[in-house]
């Protein structure tokens, strides 16, 4: 790993579907050189694949983030992701669960998963729930294309769609650009042989230019509101400088914890998100058969 490396996941974060030359340019390298570092990064595990976030609203469903303590296998961690309205689940280093749900009662959610795997969460927090624009049976067919491949060539979305690429073009930019989606990627919980790169959750009121003095580089991935909560994207030099960072943020005000979180896996519930997408489809598709109807 190196500062270069850095700015590429960095740059993935923002949108991992652009392509090797919008990579390059923000990062001052050349396409051939993009595509060989990033061959480099999924060889030694750091980068282990993609992920489609979705905004949990667009569905009438609060997102609700529940972390659990101790250690587990990867049997009991696959079996997570059978639970009721569960989305996602990463299976930390450490042994811990964070499960990610989309519901319409929060309480209702917490009691049911606490039940299924007989324990309490040791924290919660919600994800600020937006106002966004009604989609199209078009947005909902390539969101659903990209559930099991978020990084499927766009050739592959416009045969999906039966539709030209333009329109194709113009539905994905607008679906990204409002952040009703959003393709992230997925990180191992790998120290190369040059600088660490790992994920930092910071529980409390802080911004990030604050959070930059004292790190210095550092991408926010993902943020809740309740508790206030931002999880961040964080390059060292060493383990010493990345605990000496950790500990002057937690000194901040306002700031209760800071916590390195280093993943081991994530996985995506993907028949269950299939299902939400596939009934919007449906519904869609009814109402245009009635007088009324819409437009796609």
């Amino acid at each position: 790993m190196d500062s270069k490396d850095f700015e590429i996941l960095a740059a993935l974060h923002e949108d991992a579907r652009q392509s090797y030359r919008s990579i390059g340019h923000q990062v001052s390298l050349t396409a051939p050189a993009i595509r060989e570092r990033l061959s480099r990064l999924k060889q030694s595990n750091i980068l282990r694949g993609y992920g489609l976030w979705i905004d949990s609203c667009v569905f009438g469903r609060e997102e609700v983030v529940l972390f659990f303590r101790g250690e587990r296998t990867r049997q009991e961690f696959l079996k997570v992701l059978g639970a009721t309205d569960v989305a996602r689940v990463v299976w930390k280093l450490e042994g811990g669960l964070t499960v990610v749900v989309w519901t319409r009662d929060p309480t209702e959610a917490i009691e049911r998963l606490s039940a299924f795997l007989k324990e309490t969460p040791t924290g919660r927090a919600l994800t600020e729930r937006r106002s966004l624009g009604p989609l199209t049976v078009l947005d909902w067919e390539l969101i659903d294309a990209l559930v099991d491949d978020p990084v499927l060539p766009f050739n592959n979305l416009v045969e999906s769609t039966g539709l030209g690429p333009k329109t194709v073009r113009r539905h994905l930019r607008m679906l990204l650009q409002s952040k009703t989606i959003a393709v992230h990627p997925l990180l191992g919980a790998v120290e190369g042989s040059g600088e660490l790169v790992y994920t930092l959750a910071v529980d409390g009121k802080i911004g990030m230019s604050e959070v930059r003095k004292i790190l210095g580089a550092a991408t926010l991935i993902h943020q809740t509101h309740d508790p206030p909560m931002k999880m961040l994207l964080c390059q060292s030099r060493d383990l010493g400088e990345m605990t000496t960072g950790t500990m002057e943020l937690r000194k901040l005000p306002g700031v209760n914890s800071a916590t390195v979180s280093l993943n081991r896996e994530v996985l995506f519930a993907n028949k269950f998100i299939h299902s939400l997408v596939r009934e919007k489809i449906l519904a869609l598709q009814n109402a245009r058969t009635q007088p009324d109807g819409g437009n796609r």
